[in-house]
């Protein structure tokens, strides 16, 4: 027990180790913020009900939901939680795999010792715990599914080989099913379970067939049942390949991990589909050959190989839901496809040495000493492979990196790169997406955005050195790309205003202030040109608006109190909110602006107190020559003459 303890231990630091690394990354913006950052249904508790409902993201996976629901609601929207998540979850999954290959080696290996049983299920758990093909689920976020629907899966599996009476083995038939429910509900990935309890269950528990596809069989409902409601939930997103592609990449897929876990190297985060997907007949002929060449090969010789038609079987069926018969999404093939039948190959490697090690006591060190050296290959592999998952940017610089031409990847790098502020790359990248994929609407809108908001930048620095028709030609080139950049209407409206140009700045005033612009001097300009143009209702209406957003705005405040009382239809209410926003901006001004004094005579005029409107009316007069302004002396005194008494 204590070697166990330790070699478990071990187990666990080596994967810790490796991966640790990992809990510094960010959120990436591959599915990361439509399934965490941006999924306000993940807060509880009213996650729970939402979980069990939904089908977002194309797949029933409440278990998921609902675990990210638990980080979130304990750690918030930390990175280093979620990504914690992922490790410990592939942690767990590695010391079933551990627990499984324990099991299956001391019933496939006759004549082991329980060391080298033990040591076995420790080569088996570390081959598969730090093999860069395990990268993506750990250091993805939102992979998090892949690792708990492997752990239920591999406890469903665990329970299922033990036991031997009928009444023992009932009971734990039913734990079985009730854990495999669990990893169904995680996400449905591990559809070929049934087909594996039973391979094991004839394998190692000498069990009939039919005996063992009978127990099998509330299983196989429970994976049927999965499979319908995830075909039903990926519907939107399944794509109309061409039947002999989808053959050509079923047949190949076995055969392309098989090669990726061997020769882990140059792993991509995205092989996407081709853009217009055609197969090789010649390709696909010899694929679907080579399949079913080793598979009646291992059919054959089951007898003297029986762990290779096994291991065959269960590769086979748990690989299945991911080789491309049904394609979803984007992608043609993904590390973390083989999360689940990477179990099988590692046991089945741990077994083969083990095998050799009994065989040929002499060659024990050898093999033990290669099995280390791989061990220690995989876990630096797997370091260096972690580090294009820190962050989006360094993750689709990998993908372009390893093929230039994916749209999908330049896509999603001048994503990234816009949130950084490197819009000039960006921008460059969109561009490479668009030669690549000239329909892009997306690409096309983004790059759109991106130049529209170059040329307004231009604007600004024109308009800044007082160069005002190149600004507006500039401002209008922007919005001709992006029609809802709010700045570049109101820059332009203002700036053609100040050109004399009113009737062309008066609609882009008055579609910066529909889209929200925040600048109170935008709708004092806009209320102005309203006035000059008649429209006094639509220029009270603009400065009540704005008031209400600015109240603190002595523009706006005059503005609106001047409109009040020149209105012909003022009423006396009117006349009363007039003085009181006048008085106001007086008073703020430390009383020193005739024109407001002057609006507070006008004002005192229209609600009949002209006597007080006359005497406010001449010290407005006073102020504005005190200020060396006679012109507008001038213009104060003769509107007194509009309300002064008849008597005086």
């Amino acid at each position: 027990m204590g070697r166990r303890v330790l070699l478990l231990t071990a187990v666990a630091a080596a994967v810790a180790a490796t991966y640790q690394s990992a809990a510094t990354f960010q959120f990436l913006n591959w599915d990361d913020a439509a399934a965490i950052v941006g999924n306000s249904r993940l807060d509880l508790p009213s996650a729970a009900s939402w979980a069990l409902t939904t089908t977002h993201m194309e797949h029933y996976q409440p278990l998921s939901w609902l675990t990210w629901a638990a980080v979130k609601s304990g750690f918030g929207l930390s990175a280093t939680a979620f990504h914690t998540a992922n490790i410990v979850a592939h942690l767990i999954a590695v010391l079933l795999v551990w627990a499984l290959a324990r099991r299956v080696l001391a019933r496939a290996v006759a004549g082991a010792s329980a060391a080298a049983l033990d040591g076995g299920a420790t080569a088996a758990a570390l081959l598969y715990g730090v093999h860069p093909l395990r990268v993506e689920v750990v250091a993805w976020i939102s992979a998090l599914p892949y690792a708990v629907a492997l752990a239920f899966a591999l406890a469903s599996a665990l329970v299922w080989l033990g036991g031997s009476s009928s009444a023992d083995r009932s009971r734990r038939v039913w734990l079985a099913l009730l854990l495999y429910a669990a990893s169904l509900l995680a996400r449905p990935i591990a559809l070929g379970v049934p087909v594996v309890l039973v391979v094991l269950d004839v394998w190692l528990n000498r069990r009939t067939a039919r005996d063992s596809a009978a127990s099998a069989l509330p299983f196989a409902a429970l994976a049927a049942a999965a499979a319908a409601g995830e075909f039903v939930a990926r519907a939107p997103g399944i794509n109309e390949t061409p039947w002999l592609y989808r053959l050509q990449a079923a047949a190949s897929a076995p055969f392309i991990y098989i090669w990726r876990t061997a020769v882990p190297v140059a792993l991509t985060p995205l092989d996407v589909l081709p853009l217009r997907p055609t197969a090789d007949t010649a390709a696909a002929g010899l694929a679907l050959f080579a399949l079913l060449a080793v598979s009646a090969a291992a059919w054959r010789g089951r007898r003297r190989y029986p762990g290779f038609v096994a291991a065959w079987a269960c590769y086979l069926a748990l690989l299945a839901p991911a080789v491309g018969l049904v394609p979803s999404g984007l992608q043609a093939s993904a590390d973390r496809y083989s999360y689940l039948p990477g179990v099988v190959i590692a046991i089945a490697v741990a077994a083969t040495g083990l095998r050799w090690t009994i065989r040929r006591p002499q060659h024990a060190r050898l093999v033990a000493a290669a099995c280390v050296a791989a061990v220690l290959a995989c876990a630096i592999g797997s370091r260096s492979a972690l580090s294009p998952w820190a962050d989006s940017v360094s993750l689709w610089t990998r993908v372009i990196s390893l093929e230039p031409t994916n749209d999908v990847g330049l896509y999603n790098l001048a994503l990234a790169l816009t949130v950084q502020g490197r819009t000039e790359e960006a921008a460059s990248r969109y561009r490479e997406v668009l030669a690549i994929a000239p329909g892009q609407l997306e690409a096309r809108s983004n790059l759109d955005r991106l130049d529209a908001a170059r040329l307004e930048r231009e604007g600004n620095e024109l308009a800044g050195r007082g160069d005002l028709a190149a600004a507006s030609e500039r401002y209008r080139q922007a919005l001709a790309r992006d029609a809802q950049r709010t700045h570049s209407h109101a820059a332009l409206g203002m700036a053609l205003a100040s050109l004399g140009q009113a009737s062309e700045a008066l609609p882009h005033l008055t579609e910066a202030a529909r889209q929200g612009e925040a600048d109170p001097a935008v709708a004092n300009l806009l209320g102005i040109l309203l006035l000059q143009s008649g429209q006094i209702a639509e220029a009270r209406t603009v400065f009540e608006t704005a008031l209400a957003r600015h109240p603190s705005d002595l523009n706006l405040a005059h503005n609106l109190a001047r409109l009040l009382v020149t209105d012909a239809r003022t009423k006396p209410a009117d006349a009363e909110r007039a003085l009181r926003l006048a008085r106001s901006v007086f008073e703020a001004t430390g009383e020193k602006d005739a024109r407001a004094l002057e609006t507070i005579a006008s004002a005192l005029a229209a609600s009949g107190r002209i006597a007080e409107a006359d005497d406010a009316n001449a010290r407005a007069v006073r102020l504005a020559a005190a200020a060396g302004d006679r012109d507008l002396a001038v213009q104060i005194a003769a509107r007194r003459r509009a309300y002064r008494s008849p008597g005086q």
